[in-house]
Parts: structure tokens; C-alpha cells; sequence
């Protein structure tokens, strides 16, 4: 049986259309040859999302968004994903937002849940959201940016007191001290090579010095052993036996006991002593006035009167 050419057209033209559809799917990311289960996800804003965004299960793409519409009003989002069913996951799953590129674009994955029931056609998964990229990077750069005015603040202020500090006097100051300072640096370079040419020319003479030096150390170290070898503390506690005594005695002389303690503290004594002083004064008093009265003598044995 000969096909005729109108037969041949008509079927090229549906193979052509199948493939095109086939092919318009697949760059979907739906493939029509495969079975898939719906799931439901809903969420405040789906920014970055758009249909036929590739949804991954640990890198590994299982579907894709197949729509995005309005839930409870316009208050939130709602995804409707076609996951193909050769792949399960617990009831207790969580759809992630993630990622974003330079185009604003964001990526969806299923994160596995730890639940013993499967999620089933039909089911909403709750939503788990991810800072992106460039929201990562703003969260470390502004505190960089806050630290970077900061310093650049501090760095103008400096800048403005250092403008202020050096101006031409204190400029003309600091010269004449940079002057100065290189003076002295040329002194004390002089100095040293002075300094360093006598200890060469006394080289000799230092020697000798501490040579000496090492001698009296010994010898006072000799010293030193000899006096350790004096029994001092023998020394020492005669004297603390003598002070003892002497302190004994003037405690007894103050109590009044003793000879000693009754001369000292006697007033009749006292007044009996102060008495015979005055009379004995008295009575040298009128020897030096007459002293005829107390001495007598005479060549020819005459008496006087």
C-alpha cells in the first residue's frame, strides 16, 4: 500500500509539533514523558523566583516551580512545585529560598526533614528562607563600612591637628632641633672614638686595676671568713648579762633597797648633809678671816691673846 503525500505531510508536520512541544517543556525543565506530584508552599515574598525555577535535592534537580500565585488575598505568595515522584522526602520537609546572582535571581531546594511519614501529592511544605549572597555580603560589609568612617574621621582630625602643630614656627623649630640633635650625634661620635683610643693607649693600666680589684675582693672575702669565725654571740650575751644586772640594781636602787637606794632617797640624810655642808662652809669661811683663833705658835713660846 503506497502512502500517499498528504499522509507524509500530515505526519511530519504532528512529529515537528510533538518535538516542539517536547522541546518547549524540557526548556521548561518539565519533561512530558515523566510523572510528577504537585506540593505547596507558601511564603511573604518570592522575590527572585520565577516559573520553571529549578528545585534541587541536595544539588540534585527533582523539578521546578511550576507557578507562583496569591495566597490569602495578597498578603502572601503561594509556589506550586512539580517534584518528579521517583524522588521522596519526609512530611516534615522545609522548601529553602536561597542564593541570588548578579541578575536577581534566586534558587529553591528541598531540605530533607527527619519525619517517618512521606510527604504526598498535594501536600504545602513549610518555608525556610536564606539570606542570598549579596545580603550576606552587605551584612559584612556595613559594619567594615561603619569601622572605615570611623577611622577616616579619626584620620581627618589628626590631619587637621598636625596641620595646626606644624605650622612655619613650630616647622622652623623642629629644623633647628633636627640641627641640634645631629650636633650632638656628631659629639658623642667623638666622644666614643676618644673614649675608644684611651681605653686602647690604658689597656695596661685597666688590667692592673682590676687585677687590684680582684685582690681586695679576695681579701675581704678572707675578711669576711674571719670575722664569721669570731664568736660574737658569746661576746654578745655578757653584755646582755651585765645590762640585766645594772637594770636589777637601778630597779632595786628605785624601790629603795640597799645602801645605795637609803643614801639616795633619805631626806634627814639629805638635810643632815646640806646642814654639816653650810657649817663646814661657815667654819672655812671664818679659818680664812682668823685664822689665829684656830693655829698658835710663837718662837719664844708667847701665848696671844
Amino acid at each position: 500500500m503506497k502512502i500517499k503525500r498528504e499522509h507524509k505531510t500530515a505526519l511530519i508536520i504532528l512529529i515537528a509539533l510533538s518535538l516542539s512541544i517536547w522541546g518547549f517543556n524540557y526548556l521548561k525543565g518539565k519533561d512530558i514523558f515523566k510523572s510528577y506530584d504537585t506540593y505547596y508552599t507558601v511564603l511573604d515574598n518570592v522575590e527572585g523566583v520565577v516559573q520553571s525555577t529549578p528545585v534541587t535535592l541536595k544539588g540534585i534537580q527533582i523539578g521546578t516551580v511550576k507557578q507562583l500565585k496569591f495566597y490569602n488575598g495578597i498578603e502572601q505568595t503561594m509556589l506550586v512545585l512539580n517534584i518528579n515522584n521517583r524522588y521522596h522526602f519526609a512530611k516534615d520537609s522545609k522548601v529553602k529560598i536561597y542564593g541570588g546572582n548578579i541578575m536577581g535571581g534566586k534558587s529553591v531546594a528541598v531540605i530533607p526533614g527527619k519525619a517517618s511519614v512521606m510527604a504526598k501529592d498535594g501536600d504545602t511544605l513549610s518555608v525556610m528562607k536564606m539570606p542570598g549572597m549579596f545580603d550576606l555580603v552587605n551584612d559584612r560589609i556595613t559594619p567594615i563600612q561603619v569601622k572605615l568612617e570611623r577611622i577616616l574621621t579619626a584620620t581627618d582630625t589628626l590631619l587637621w591637628g598636625i596641620n595646626n602643630v606644624l605650622n612655619l614656627k613650630t616647622q622652623k623649630a623642629l629644623s633647628s632641633a633636627i640641627e641640634n640633635m645631629a650636633v650632638v650625634m656628631n659629639q658623642l661620635k667623638y666622644t666614643t672614638e676618644k673614649l675608644n683610643g684611651f681605653m686602647v693607649q690604658n689597656q695596661e693600666h685597666l688590667n692592673n686595676s682590676l687585677a687590684n680589684i680582684d685582690k681586695m675582693t679576695e681579701n675581704f672575702a678572707q675578711l669576711s671568713d674571719s670575722l664569721q669565725q669570731i664568736n660574737l654571740q658569746k661576746t654578745i650575751d655578757k653584755i646582755n648579762q651585765t645590762v640585766a644586772k645594772m637594770n636589777e640594781s637601778l630597779d632595786k636602787i628605785n624601790k629603795g633597797q640597799g645602801t645605795m637606794a637609803k643614801l639616795m632617797n633619805d631626806k634627814k640624810l639629805y638635810d643632815n648633809l646640806e646642814r654639816s655642808s653650810k657649817e663646814l662652809e661657815r667654819l672655812l669661811k671664818d679659818l680664812r678671816e682668823h685664822p689665829k683663833r684656830y693655829v698658835h705658835f710663837s718662837i719664844w713660846g708667847k701665848k696671844d691673846k
